[in-house]
């Protein structure tokens, strides 16, 4: 049976992307509009030292991808100790650690983090020297029921628990308050708005594709995590539109491959989005003006491929 690579390796075929099976698989960076203002020391309009905001934005960045992946197997878990036959009584070990070890592992790489070299330094760090102690605050925390954060009604505070118990990297002071007193830290982001073209049917194909748009783009390419998903980032009217009109209809060769294949029917999603109708926001979206395929691989869809050979990501007519 296919694995991911061995998809990667099929779509470069089609899509003739050179050199492909030699390529350096990157994480393309979001280029944000406007940077964070930092003062002496580093500090930022909070007061908070660089590895203080590191681990902010770090917890933030898992939280967005972890919690609900924690949640979706407490929701799953809770159904079934509710039922009656001998699998409610069934005791499942490592069910959540092998989950949380998998997105912690992978904290420092993911999309979001990839553009902010210092952030991602200093998250290599924290993970060098407390892996292990950020391991067991989530682990604390779906041991006491998955309680709601400080800030949203609950007692439970991330800051508190991973930036200030777990890795000390913010002082006592700053871990009190909740993460979300952090948000409007100058750069512009908190009141930053995405466009969204109208969200379709699911299922509705646009040139052959799944139709994708920046409100579904969660939904269409990251929430099943069963199934690899081929984002194409598409600006049909850059130029004169001959790129794009090469490029659509092999995607479209690739989609009929697999959905022509019973045994690789139903592994492998191709969507497009318009970029030139689309904020695709972060984590998800690449800030890039050029066109971009991304693979978003089953079982770590936090942790997106992007295909090219050259340009960290950004196809080219040579590709």
């Amino acid at each position: 049976f296919p694995t991911t690579q061995t998809r990667q390796a099929c779509v470069c075929v089609w899509l003739g992307l050179s050199g492909c099976f030699g390529m350096q698989v990157v994480q393309r960076a979001l280029e944000v509009p406007t940077e964070t203002p930092l003062f002496a020391g580093g500090k930022d309009v909070f007061g908070r030292p660089p590895m203080c905001r590191a681990c902010h934005l770090v917890v933030n960045s898992l939280n967005a991808r972890l919690v609900p992946a924690l949640m979706i197997i407490k929701a799953k878990e809770d159904r079934r100790r509710g039922r009656t036959d001998s699998a409610s009584r069934r005791v499942e070990y490592g069910l959540y650690e092998t989950t949380i070890e998998q997105y912690v592992a992978s904290a420092c790489t993911t999309q979001d983090l990839w553009h902010m070299k210092d952030v991602r330094k200093n998250c290599q760090t924290i993970m060098e020297a407390h892996e292990d102690e950020v391991l067991g605050a989530y682990s604390r925390w779906v041991k006491k029921g998955a309680p709601e954060a400080a800030g949203s009604g609950g007692a439970w505070s991330w800051n508190w628990e991973v930036c200030y118990k777990a890795t000390q990297s913010c002082g006592e002071e700053l871990a009190m308050h909740a993460l979300a007193e952090f948000d409007d830290d100058g750069s512009g982001a908190a009141e930053r708005k995405y466009r969204s073209e109208p969200v379709p049917s699911a299922g509705t194909k646009q040139g052959g594709l799944l139709q994708v748009v920046a409100g579904s783009f969660y939904d269409v390419m990251v929430k099943d995590d069963a199934v690899d998903t081929l984002a194409y980032t598409a600006f049909p009217n850059k130029g004169d539109g001959e790129f794009h009109g090469s490029l659509l209809p092999a995607l479209v060769k690739v989609a009929e491959l697999f959905d022509g294949d019973p045994a690789t029917r139903g592994t492998l999603a191709v969507g497009m989005v318009d970029a030139e109708n689309n904020d695709v926001p972060p984590p998800y979206g690449t800030g890039t003006k050029a066109p971009t395929l991304c693979l978003y691989p089953a079982g770590n869809k936090g942790w997106p491929r992007y295909i090219s050979d050259m340009n960290d990501g950004r196809l080219s007519g040579y590709d």
